[in-house]
Formats: C-alpha cells, structure tokens, sequence
C-alpha cells in the first residue's frame, strides 16, 4: 500500500486531514511518525519517513523501536540518555525549551554524565539536591546560592527525564517514586513578586533607554507579550486595518494562537515607527519587528536594559569587562536593590488592566494563560488602591464611651444585649478593687453572680456543665419538652423529633409550658 491513512478522507482532504500517515514495504507496517520519532505535518514529510523505512527494510537495519533504537539499558551512560532525550524528545516535538536544553541539562550531566542511568538511584538525587543548595558562584558573584525556584527546575527536568525513561522502557522505575508515594518533592518557593512600576519610574526609563529598547519597553507595557514572543514577531502579524496583533502558536509559550489589540496612541506610534526603514520604505511582512539596525534578529538585549535601569535611578554604570554579568560588586548590588526585572513590564501590564476594571478573566486571555490562577499572580495591586478600596467601609458613625453605660429602657434592647446572667457577669467583672472582701477566698462581685447564677438556673447545680451532662444522659427516659425547659426562661413549644440519637418518636406537645 505505500504511503496512507486510515481514515474516510478521500484526495486532498486526506493529505489535509489530522489522522497520522502509515508506510508499509514488504510486510512492514509501520505509524511513521512514531517510528521516526518526529512530527510530520504534510504528505512531504511522510514520503520522506517512507524512503527512510524502506532503506532500513532493503538493508536489513530495520527496528520495530524506531528510526534510532536505544542502546542497551546495561551499558546506557546518563550522558548517552541525555544526548537521547534531547534528540528523541526536546528537539523532535520542537519544544521550547529546546533553546535553553544544553545549559539546563549542564549541572545534571556534570554530576550523574558518566555513572550508568540504571545506578542512579533516590538517594543520589537527594544528595545532588543538597550539594545544590549550597553557596557557588553565580554570574561571578562568590557565595550566592540558588533559589529554591531555581533548584525545583533542575529537580523538574530530571524527574520528566527519569519518567520519560521508564516510559520508553530504559528503567523498571524513576527513583522519584516508590509506588504511589512520592520521595523526592520540590522546594517551597515564593514566587509572588509584587515590584510594579510607577509613572515617574516609567517616564525615566524611556527617557534613558536607546530607541530600539523604548519601543521594547512601550510594547512589552501595552501588549504584556514575553520576550520571546516579541522577539519573534513580524510585520506580517500585525493586523493594521483590525488595529490587533496576531502571535503565531509556534511562537508563544503555551503553542496557541492569541490576539492582541493595539490599544493605546502610542503604540501605534511606535509599530508605524518601525515598520519604515532607513529610506522611508515599508518593511516587507516577512521582516522582524523587533530587529537591530541592519534587520539581524536582537539576540540578548540585557546590558541595554540594565544599562537603562541603573541611569534611571541616578546611578552610572560601571563594567569590568562587557557584558551585563561584568558589572562592579557596587553597581550589581544597586541593581539588585532595585530589582526591576524585564517580566516585571508584563506584570504591570495585567495590573494595570485590573485596576481599571477589566475582569480577570479576559486578563488572562490577553495574556495567554491556560489557568487563571497564574494570571491571579500578576494582579498586584498598589498599595493606595487598598487603602482606597478598605475606605470604602468607612460610614461615618463614631464611638461615644457614655453610650456603654447608658442604661437600658425597654425589654426587647436587654434580649438584644443579653441575658440577665449575661448583663450582670458583664457589670461584675467591671468592679473596682475596692469591693474586695474575704468570702471564702472570693470576691463580693463572685458572690453575687453566683446567686444570680443560682437563681437563673433554677435553683439547681451551680456548674452549668454538670446540668447539661445529666440532662443529656437521661434524655432516653425524660420527655425532651421538659429537659428543654430548664435551659428557657420562655414558653417552648415542641414538634415532632425523631433522629440517631432519639429513635423513638417525640408526641406533640401542642400546649406552653
């Protein structure tokens, strides 16, 4: 049969159509995209996977497993695993991480790169775990230590490692479980930042940023994209008659689609500012927005911004070499004091737009997160609008002292006060000093509430407690109507009762008591 699918399409609505491509050749059959371990999106890519297994089948190489079969699990190095996890895995599935693989992988490798993958075990980890969290050497500042955000994405990528292993049959367990039970968990981490931005803050800011980066600054305020995904933008995105600019799913974090309007003056402003080049030309679609001077795409755009950053707080830079990470011991702690980091432009965004109203929920939209509890992180509100918000409260009634001791004029203001009981252990409990007399070792205030407790009671125990145990016990055998009526000083009228406790069923009692 060659190259198909198993579906109902027929023609170009097949070649169109989601359902995976088959290859069979002599007697092979096989999904081409799992045996090649790549995605194919097109009848292109599937006849190429086709030639690739029947080269295989003519030369007798051909592995059920795939395109590449593993090596055995016994002689499998952790630095042979990783080398495969990011063929077969990060890079195959385009993932994003796919960028930043070699320098997150770089710390697990150095520890775990030669002993053989079936030899890591639980105890291992931990101990990798605690060697992590102890002071290094970071950005060639001595004595820093990482972050426990930091530590938990080292421990994430080598549990999915660990996880994708026994998936694909290389070890009967990941060390990080034992059964249901979880042995290695992630450090507690606050992640919670709550630096916003001001206007005088924003309005130096632009003032000492070089032009490229005030219309980064300008877009990343009135969009919230991420870095990534501005740095991927293209002419060709925006939509200028619509006034939205549209993010390519293979650009953005989450692999989807998302809209953005061109909300504000200014950044239409800035989008028509860069859409000409040097000659007055527009650029063609295909152009990237965000681009150096000769159209290169902005690589790392860091020791600008900091650059930017410390001049808005008065406060010259001073580097020992270039690079950001050069800075002085002195300029580095300031611009550690000031802790305004590139992402904070995107939490000001999302706040901005909860303080004026806009539900959460299209926040979240605009933002492109699958859950609104992430989006929840980026509402930071400032600190006067609480205080605004909790004023609201404020009704303008005062407290007068001389209305505790007003005294009462009908009965229906004492049931709302209290009890008799209630009125007097209040006013008894206020009594001076001087009232004191040796009763017995008690007071005269204790003595009289212990009257008035008596005679609130009935005249029986003193304890309130030991009343209502040896009512509870005899409730078998005492109508509840009557058991009741000792804790009332008003008419009570029963009803039908039936429950757990009292299984047989209680007789009208129509009548007060």
């Amino acid at each position: 049969m060659g190259l198909y699918k198993i579906c109902e399409h027929q023609d170009r609505a097949r070649d169109r159509c989601e359902h995976i491509w088959w290859g069979s050749f002599r007697g092979v059959r096989v999904s081409l995209a799992k045996w090649a371990n790549r995605e194919i999106h097109n009848k292109a890519e599937a006849g190429a996977a086709l030639d690739l297994l029947r080269i295989a089948v003519r030369n007798g190489t051909f592995d059920e497993r795939g395109l590449e079969p593993p090596p055995e699990v016994t002689t499998l190095t952790f630095r042979e695993f990783a080398d495969v996890y990011k063929q077969r895995h990060v890079l195959a599935k385009r993932l994003a991480i796919g960028k930043t693989i070699d320098y997150r992988l770089k710390p697990i490798i150095d520890r775990f790169g030669d002993r053989l993958l079936v030899d890591v075990k639980t105890a291992d980890i931990e101990d990798f775990i605690a060697d992590l969290k102890e002071p290094r050497v970071v950005n060639r500042q001595p004595n820093r230590t990482l972050s426990p955000a930091s530590i938990n994405r080292v421990i994430e990528l080598m549990r999915h490692m660990m996880n994708w292993a026994v998936g694909r049959e290389y070890l009967e367990r990941t060390p990080f479980r034992r059964g249901t039970e979880t042995l290695i968990r992630k450090q507690h981490e606050d992640n919670q930042r709550r630096r916003r931005l001001s206007e005088e803050e924003e309005t130096r800011l632009l003032a000492f940023a070089p032009p490229f980066l005030r219309s980064m600054i300008i877009a990343a305020l009135d969009t919230g994209m991420r870095q990534g995904e501005m740095l991927a933008l293209r002419f060709g995105d925006i939509d200028d008659k619509g006034q939205v600019i549209v993010l390519r799913g293979e650009t953005t974090k989450s692999r989807r689609r998302r809209a953005i309007p061109i909300s504000t003056t200014r950044l239409q402003a800035v989008l028509h500012w860069l859409r000409l080049d040097a000659a007055g030309e527009k650029k063609p679609d295909e152009a990237l927005v965000f681009s150096d001077e000769v159209g290169e795409p902005i690589g790392r755009f860091r020791t600008a911004w900091v650059t930017a950053v410390l001049k808005a707080h008065d406060i010259k830079p001073e580097w020992k070499a270039y690079g950001w990470t050069a800075l002085t011991p002195a300029c580095h702690e300031q611009f550690r004091r000031i802790n305004l980091h590139w992402h904070d432009l995107r939490h000001e965004y999302a706040s901005r737009l909860v303080e004026r109203g806009v539900p959460l929920a299209q926040v979240r939209d605009l933002l492109g997160h699958a859950s609104i509890i992430t989006t929840e992180r980026y509402d930071n509100q400032k600190l006067e609008n609480l205080q605004v918000a909790a004023g609201k409260l404020e009704s303008g009634k005062s407290f007068d002292v001389s209305d505790a001791n007003a005294p009462r004029t009908s009965p229906k203001t004492d049931s709302m006060n209290g009890t008799k009981f209630q009125v007097s252990f209040k006013k008894g409990r206020k009594s001076s000093q001087s009232d004191r007399s040796e009763e017995g070792g008690e007071t005269r205030a204790n003595v009289e509430l212990k009257k008035e407790l008596a005679e609130w009671l009935g005249g029986r125990d003193l304890n309130p407690d030991t009343v209502v145990q040896r009512a509870v016990n005899g409730l078998r055998s005492v109508p509840v109507c009557s058991v009741l009526f000792q804790f009332s000083t008003s008419p009570l009228r029963c009803v039908p009762f039936r429950s757990a406790v009292f299984p047989h069923k209680m007789s009208h009692c129509v009548s007060h008591h």
